[in-house]
């Protein structure tokens, strides 16, 4: 049977389909007027590579499919959701709990004047009030996030029901209600309140696309296996079981999980991860196999009180448009944050798009075959590309063509090597050990030259870096996050074990509704924990430290750097994350093929960058074998993406066909 990850990109859709043994790998236009299109494309597009007459006979042997969309990314990021409403504890309406006078959201996720305040003793009269002025105002949506609601959630879930019998949804003037306890159950009010807020005004756009999705394949195209979206925890699960919140970000989120399965499978300790696509750039931090995680993050920057992998992102990619800062000698280069996206696209794409992007640039500098991009599936021009960059760069700085991309390509490694330096300096750490991970479709043209400028010899060019959070969808167990309060409304502690077993049968009963057999499961267990009133600090805990208080109170105690007494240490939640393990390709070691690459040689081309003759050998990535050996200045053109190795660098495929690049003495 058959497993198909598609992760869904700024410009691009990937695809990566497998038997076990057999790996395939597409990339199709997104569409993002509507994603099932980019969907089904390139479900289409793999069928025809196995061999299939049809979409219906390929999905017919297809067990599962996992789904990453940029849905609630995109609609966080440009701020197109609905209007929301707000209802909070007086005292609060500005601030949302948080320590700023004013908080971060106002006047992005919604406005101040649809925040509301009510009183502790607040009566149905009072919140009704509320809730008509909200609607009356234009509010589509309503949240409800109350001072300590993970401590005690009924009072915010009876306000829920008050509103829903006023408007229930049978009338025209129905309104969705959302308690910030129903998203989270962190101790943190401000990270509570942030999360229902960004879980509705992501909502309906994400739920239009999936259900629509799921009716395409199951009703249009016939398919009957299971069909799963991915998470920001690296994870993935049904469509009935998953939050908005859940989904932003996931895609980048894969990619770095991708990256640790990729550092335990070579036993590297240190490693930098380097996504660059169509649209933006990502750097993260692999430390001893796993991902560096930080607390508290932000999404999109909004402020969040959780742990998450240590992301780092900026607008730069493929698309970027090219513009000049300052005027005559002084100029500079300047990427983006614009993009032309894959319609109109850059220039070379001749489809109407007239300005030079980061794109143009490589195409105009010879590190693009321009008659074999995407595999020659798509055509573009060279000299529609130099036009471009000669408008845009060459004449306002006075300059030629070849100096002009010479530029363009140095600023656009600077700013990816500027992301690295900033988290080397932020987290007080040593690089100089880390090996780069380069993928995402444009990773393998940065990976040296990145490498160059922040003084790292060692750089992975993975034979799936065109595809590498579909790489990394394919490598992900169906994840489930469960949280429960351990106190209660009046501070008396609640059992941690029942309260354990409560979560793990809820666990399986989420399982069993999504068709999946809730057996050989994994369970990670966090606690939330503070010590004589500090800040509450979330603690991974072995499942036997439960059995034992004296064990559990020396185990928070030596994580939170206390002395062991129990009345210093308060416990206020649980959280529980259940975990299937899914089947997995297997990595498939290659025969050896000697050092000698010539099998692979086509020839040698002009290029603007990297070679101190003005020339680069090129060669076809797929006819590459294991123990070859390039010397830079190369460009190795693969049917998905291409590879740079400029002069001083050596790649040698691996004995899993993936490029290790380093830098000669």
């Amino acid at each position: 049977m058959l497993t198909v990850d598609i992760d869904v990109g700024g410009t691009l859709t990937d695809g990566l389909f497998s038997d076990g043994e057999k790996v395939a790998c597409v990339k199709v236009d997104t569409t993002p007027h509507d994603l099932t299109v980019c969907l089904l494309d390139c479900l289409t597009q793999c069928a025809g590579q196995f061999g299939f007459a049809d979409l219906a006979g390929f999905l017919e042997k297809v067990e599962l499919i996992r789904w990453s969309t940029t849905i609630t990314s995109n609609v966080l990021a440009e701020l197109r959701g609905p209007r929301i409403g707000l209802l909070v504890s007086r005292g609060h309406e500005k601030d949302l709990y948080g320590e700023e006078s004013q908080s971060s959201v106002l006047g992005r996720l919604l406005n101040e004047k649809d925040v509301r305040g009510l009183s502790e003793s607040a009566d149905e009269n009072e919140i009704m009030n509320a809730a008509r002025a909200l609607l009356e105002s234009g509010v589509r949506r309503i949240c409800v996030s109350l001072k300590d609601g993970h401590r005690d959630a009924r009072r915010e879930l009876w306000i829920k029901r008050v509103i829903e019998q006023q408007y229930p949804d049978h009338f025209l003037g129905s309104v969705p209600v959302l308690a910030g306890s129903d998203i989270s159950k962190g101790a943190d009010d401000r990270t509570r309140t942030h999360c229902a807020l960004i879980n509705a005004y992501t909502h309906g756009a994400l739920a239009a696309t999936l259900f629509r999705a799921e009716d395409e394949l199951r009703v249009t195209a016939g398919y009957a296996g299971t069909f799963l979206v991915s998470h920001i925890n690296g994870g993935v699960a049904g469509i009935a079981k998953t939050k908005a919140i859940d989904t932003i970000e996931s895609g980048p989120m894969l990619g770095i999980h991708g990256s640790a399965h990729l550092a335990k499978t070579y036993g590297l300790s240190d490693v930098i991860a380097m996504d660059i696509g169509g649209t933006t750039a990502k750097v993260s931090v692999i430390r001893g196999g796993e991902p560096l995680r930080r607390k508290p993050t932000d999404l999109f920057g909004i402020p969040m009180n959780v742990s998450l992998p240590d992301l780092r992102s900026i607008a730069l990619g493929g698309g970027s448009v090219i513009s000049m800062a300052g005027e005559g000698a002084g100029a500079t280069v300047q990427l983006g944050p614009e993009s032309m996206g894959s319609f109109p696209g850059p220039a070379c794409y001749g489809l109407g798009g007239d300005r030079a992007t980061l794109t143009d640039a490589f195409v105009a500098a010879g590190l693009v075959n321009p008659d074999y991009f995407l595999g020659g599936t798509k055509q573009i021009d060279r000299g529609l590309a130099q036009q471009a960059v000669e408008a845009a760069v060459a004449q306002p700085l006075g300059v030629g063509v070849e100096e002009a991309c010479r530029r363009v390509i140095d600023r656009a490694f600077d700013v990816v090597a500027g992301i690295i330096a900033a988290a080397r300096g932020e987290l007080h750490a040593d690089f100089s050990k880390s090996t780069l991970f380069a993928y995402g479709g444009n990773g393998g043209l940065f990976g040296c030259g990145v490498a160059e400028k922040t003084g790292l010899r060692s750089v992975l060019l993975p034979a799936l870096a065109p595809v590498f959070s579909a790489f990394g969808s394919s490598v992900s167990d169906i994840s489930h996050l469960y949280e429960r309060p351990l106190l209660d409304a009046h501070q008396e502690a609640i059992s941690i074990a029942r309260v354990l077993e409560e979560l793990k049968a809820e666990g399986e009963q989420d399982l069993l509704g999504e068709g999946i057999r809730p057996e050989h499961l994994k369970y990670e267990i966090e606690l939330e924990a503070s010590a004589n009133g500090e800040f509450t600090r979330a603690i991974a805990c072995p499942e036997r430290v439960l059995a034992s208080p004296s064990e559990l109170r020396t185990h928070l105690a030596t994580a939170l750097g206390v002395a062991n007494g129990a009345n210093t240490i308060r416990v206020e939640l649980l959280r529980l994350s259940v975990k299937k393990e899914m089947a997995k390709p297997r990595a498939v070691e290659l025969k050896e093929g000697g050092a000698d690459s010539g099998q692979a040689l086509l020839g040698t081309r002009p290029v603007f960058w990297g070679s101190r003759d003005g020339t680069a050998r090129t060669y076809r990535w797929e006819a590459l074998r294991r123990g070859n050996v390039v010397e830079g200045c190369a460009v190795l053109e693969g049917a998905n993406t291409t590879y740079f190795v400029p002069q001083g660098w050596r790649l040698v495929i691996d004995r899993f066909g993936n490029g290790v690049v380093t830098r000669n003495a």
